[in-house]
């Protein structure tokens, strides 16, 4: 992958992230190797899928705290201090697993799934031995999904792990298990299939937050809480 524009020349406050981010033009083409491996099994509606993969990088670009801050003017001709990042080539390794599965529960007035998908991904830079900047913790989803005739239901919790293996220059991310759910008709209008809908996410308007999310904004900007939405689906 070639290095953005960004990657290469940025210098100055990024007004989003309320951080000053340095670019470096002299940033090559990020490198590695990596090898994937998976398997799948079916029967029926049911199935399961497990997946590996391991990644070695010679350069990864990644956009690094330095733990020092920067003095940057306001209009006002006043001035705040911030955050400093930059982006860095490092040499760095990473693996994970991600495992996917389906199976019938119950198949008699009405039908009956469970599902659930794992992924967890392990980040290390090889320069310093530190983790990489936020990487996504372990997160497992279990379902629940009901049909009869033309209506269907789902029942969905999903969990995030702490992610407390952070560079020193980041802090942990607390976990958080959130409840959605959700329930559909299928109708015909005219000539075409359609589909009506109701969702209703995080249940219990947990506050969560995400450990992808850059450390200046994580605590800012939570992920969404209770919502409702409801809508009518029609091919054309």
């Amino acid at each position: 992958r070639a290095p953005t524009s960004f990657e290469l020349f940025a210098n100055g406050l990024h007004a989003a992230t309320g951080a000053y981010e340095r670019g470096d033009p002299q940033l090559r083409s990020e490198r590695g190797n990596n090898i994937d491996l998976a398997l799948q099994w079916k029967s029926g509606r049911d199935h399961l899928r497990v997946g590996a993969y391991r990644a070695r990088f010679s350069r990864f670009i990644a956009l690094e705290a330095t733990g020092g801050r920067v003095d940057v003017a306001a209009d006002d001709g006043s001035s705040r201090s911030v955050p400093e990042l930059v982006f860095k080539s490092v040499p760095a390794r990473l693996h994970g697993v991600e495992i996917e599965g389906r199976h019938r529960l119950l198949d008699r007035a009405f039908t009956l799934d469970g599902s659930g998908k794992l992924d967890h991904t392990r980040a290390t830079n090889e320069a310093t031995g530190e983790p990489l900047p936020r990487m996504a913790p372990l997160r497992i989803t279990l379902g629940l999904d009901a049909a009869r005739g033309a209506w269907s239901g789902r029942a969905e919790v999903e969990h995030a792990a702490r992610q407390s293996r952070v560079p020193s220059t980041d802090t942990a991310t607390a976990g958080y298990s959130t409840l959605n759910l959700s329930l559909t008709r299928k109708f015909a209008l005219g000539q075409q299939d359609s589909l009506w809908f109701v969702k209703l996410t995080n249940v219990g308007d947990k506050l969560a937050y995400n450990a992808s999310t850059v450390q200046t904004l994580r605590g800012l900007v939570p992920l969404p809480g209770r919502a409702l939405k409801t809508g009518v689906r029609v091919p054309f």
